[in-house]
């Protein structure tokens, strides 16, 4: 009986200090530092984001990064899939558009960490305003300002010059209707061209007046005087065959590359299409600000752009946010960033001579330094959860009116449409 008691006691020991031993290691796992880091993120970030992590390294030689390349549209409905089971599925920390997570946020706020508690607040006087903005909710930072998008008019100098316009000299959209005119007159090319699958150029001609699809009380801005003056513009611009639609993103570039249109409206990441896939044009591009609506208005405004959002059920959460607060803060990681073909929203990197150097392309114009110079003046956008509803029908209402639809009448039936759907 004693030699039984004795196995028992030896049996119930082993296993109470087995169970101890096991308990005190699982603990010491999810706390400990230096595990795999988990960021998905899309292609032009991937190979910027591993050299970055190579430089961490030789501080923190423990650490270790998994970058997933994911499409934005992937990472989009991925991240909804896994917000949507509790986290399950998701990596650590996720590149998200910028457009998209305030509507993230109002559904699933506790999904994502609040980076204020962490310290990034530290670092907010040295992003643009309207990019926090984007990523903040109830004075709460929840995503690390990264890339961004100042939008100018890219030009055609050499069609622009064939019909004696000045391109310095165009202020607000009336000047840009009048230099159309004499453009199409003198060389039959359009004065800008959209791709009709999209409401791009819409949808930045709007936040140049500091508004998205919906205002901060969740009603929609179509049918508002400042969604009416885009659409008019465009109207104005079709009646006068100054504006060339092309179906999808392709026909879009191939209009620039072939010189159907005289300019394009987009984001400062369209240097970098146009020197890789138009090298034949260098020397022919230029780039101004958006033109005004009314004289000393806004002539600024973003397209894209994207941010860095730890996810709550990391189990690695300071040292995914150590990691990503050094790659969004630090001046050499944001110079590292631009020469793989991002723009930085970092403040701080546009001191760099990257900046002021001239662009051969555009006939040694510091082009890099006018985007820079305009990064302050954005207007900041209210985002919605329901902003694809709205594309969906401002879609459908920028068909209309360039085809003659009375903008009022359009816009009044979209505005409807959108309430409809989205009750």
């Amino acid at each position: 009986m004693k030699k039984l008691f004795s196995l028992v006691f030896i049996l119930i020991f082993s296993l109470v200090f087995s169970g101890c031993s096991g308990g005190s290691s699982s603990g010491s796992n999810k706390e400990k530092t230096g595990g795999e880091v988990t960021i998905w993120a899309t292609n032009i970030n991937v190979p910027v984001l591993k050299k970055a992590a190579e430089e961490y390294k030789k501080d923190h030689p423990d650490f270790q990064l998994n970058v997933v390349e994911m499409a934005n549209d992937d990472i989009r409905s991925k991240v909804i899939t896994g917000l949507q089971a509790g986290g399950q599925g998701l990596p650590d920390a996720a590149l998200l558009v910028d457009d998209g997570i305030q509507g993230y946020l109002d559904k699933f706020e506790e999904s994502f960490v609040n980076l204020s508690d962490k310290g990034f607040d530290d670092h907010a006087k040295d992003f643009p305003k309207y990019k926090l903005d984007s990523v903040t909710k109830d004075g709460k930072i929840y995503a690390m300002p990264f890339d961004a998008g100042p939008v100018g008019v890219f030009y055609r100098k050499d069609i622009f010059e064939k019909a004696g316009v000045d391109g310095t000299k165009i202020e607000n959209w009336d000047d840009f209707l009048a230099a159309g005119e004499k453009i199409k007159e003198k060389t039959g090319a359009a004065m800008l061209s959209y791709d009709t699958n999209d409401s791009t150029v819409y949808t930045i001609l709007l936040s140049q007046q500091g508004l998205g699809y919906f205002d901060e009380n969740g009603n929609t801005t179509l049918g508002s005087a400042e969604s009416i003056k885009v659409s008019t513009l465009l109207q104005d611009l079709a009646k006068n065959d100054l504006l060339l639609g092309t179906p999808g993103w392709n026909a879009w570039v191939a209009s620039l590359s072939e010189g159907k249109t005289a300019t394009a409206i987009a984001g400062a990441w369209l240097i970098g299409t146009l020197q890789q896939q138009m090298p034949d044009l260098a020397g022919k591009w230029d780039v101004m600000m958006l033109p005004a609506f009314e004289n000393g208005g806004s002539r600024y405004a973003n397209q894209g752009g994207s941010s860095f959002a730890i996810f709550s059920q990391s189990k690695n959460i300071d040292e995914t946010y150590k990691f990503l607060e050094y790659f969004t803060t630090n001046f050499e990681m944001q110079e590292l960033a631009m020469e793989g073909g991002l723009f930085p929203s970092y403040l701080p990197v546009y001191e760099s001579e990257l900046f002021s150097k001239p662009v051969q392309y555009f006939n040694n114009q510091p082009v890099w330094k006018v985007f820079a110079d305009a990064m302050d003046k954005i207007p900041s956008v209210q985002y919605s959860e329901n902003d694809a509803v709205a594309r969906d029908e401002v879609i459908k209402a920028q068909a209309e009116v360039v085809n003659g639809t009375d903008v009022k009448d359009s816009l009044e039936k979209a505005k409807n449409r959108v309430e409809n759907r989205i009750k």
